[in-house]
């Protein structure tokens, strides 16, 4: 094992002498929910969940955060429990930097459904839990002039893996630049697709990759975005060679209604394949895809919100519909979700209670 894996391997050792010798103030809180889905008579399920979080404030700007994660599956045919960290993390704060360390959220792009920059978040944008799984890291921040940020990370994964991102902000919008070296030799996914029905397959890539990421976001009377990926294979002798994503995307506010407002996206995504055989004349086939969306969603009254999700297919000419329902209490929330999709995958219903204390 190579140095600086052992040290973000072992940094929870780190993180639990500080705070043993150290006064810190305290707070705790969670999330509590229950989401129950239901297919049809062979077919339906329910979770239990709970994310507790223990966050510590210390002297010398050093601050804390411990979540575990409590969940029970159970399906018509099969059950299973997890008990696993959700964030354990520590961090160091100045007024021009921020250094953390530990299993924490690193998410960023423009787009909010066909996000091509999806790299390490599983950010669902048919739930309102806000939850999404985290990385083993470390990472520096630097908190430039107009507010732009530099940020650099390495992540613990298969093999340490490092990148960094340029946040540009300014009055013609919010420009970003990401590279990522990722180490990983063994077939894994690289980015997520939207997650339209349940056991969807992921997309793996089979190797180590460099990926490249640009996003530009501009908040007017209009909102107008891009963001694009390219992911490189680094293994040589293999088929597959490179990913290609860009989603563009713009909304909207009708004043209509509480408040109408439109979200459209458009992502096209291809895979560059060529022949690894030597001494052929044969040429890279490309496979493309488009696929685009479309969310309405508008307040009812003073506690009620519905949206409509609906995702096209171009090239399958398939149609995946989304309505919510959902009513936001002081501390509970109460969704309902009813997907109406193309056969052979079948209609759900879900309903989904969640309580924050």
């Amino acid at each position: 094992m190579n140095k600086s894996k052992f040290i973000i391997s072992n940094y929870k050792f780190l993180i639990v002498f500080i705070f043993l010798s150290m006064s810190c103030g305290f707070s705790f809180k969670g999330q509590l929910w229950f989401d129950t889905n239901y297919i049809d008579k062979s077919d339906n399920f329910w979770y239990f969940g709970y994310i507790s979080e223990l966050s510590l404030k210390g002297n010398n700007n050093l601050d804390f955060e411990w979540s575990r994660k409590l969940l029970s599956e159970n399906h018509s045919l099969s059950s299973a429990n997890k008990n696993e960290n959700y964030r354990l993390w520590l961090r160091y704060t100045q007024p021009k930097y921020d250094f953390r360390i530990g299993l924490q959220k690193i998410s960023f792009g423009s787009a909010s459904l066909l996000r091509p920059l999806n790299w390490f978040d599983t950010i669902d944008f048919a739930s309102t839990t806000g939850q999404t799984s985290g990385v083993e890291a470390a990472r520096l921040q630097f908190y430039l002039l107009n507010n732009s940020l530099l940020s650099l990370w390495c992540i613990d994964d298969d093999q340490i893996s490092c990148g960094g991102r340029l946040e540009l902000l300014n009055k013609i919008g919010n420009f970003g630049i990401t590279y990522f070296n990722d180490e990983n030799n063994n077939q894994h996914e690289v980015f997520k697709v939207p997650r339209i029905i349940e056991n969807q397959p992921s997309l793996p890539f089979p190797g180590s990759n460099h990926r490249i990421g640009l996003d530009y976001r501009y908040d007017g009377v209009i909102g107008l975005w891009f963001e694009g990926t390219s992911i490189m294979s680094s293994t040589k002798n293999i088929n597959l060679n490179r990913f290609d994503v860009l989603t563009l995307g713009g909304d909207y506010t009708f004043d209509i209604f509480n408040g109408l407002l439109l979200s459209s996206e458009s992502m096209y995504f291809s895979i560059i394949s060529e022949q690894s055989t030597e001494g052929t004349d044969e040429n890279p086939w490309i496979l493309n895809q488009t696929t685009s969306s479309l969310i309405a969603s508008t307040p009812i009254g003073m506690l009620n919100d519905i949206m409509l999700i609906s995702i096209k297919d171009w090239e399958t000419k398939d149609s995946y519909n989304l309505i919510r329902w959902a009513t936001n209490f002081d501390y509970l929330s109460i969704n309902c979700l009813l997907s109406i999709n193309p056969s052979p995958v079948q209609d759900s219903f879900k309903l989904m209670l969640i309580y924050n204390h």
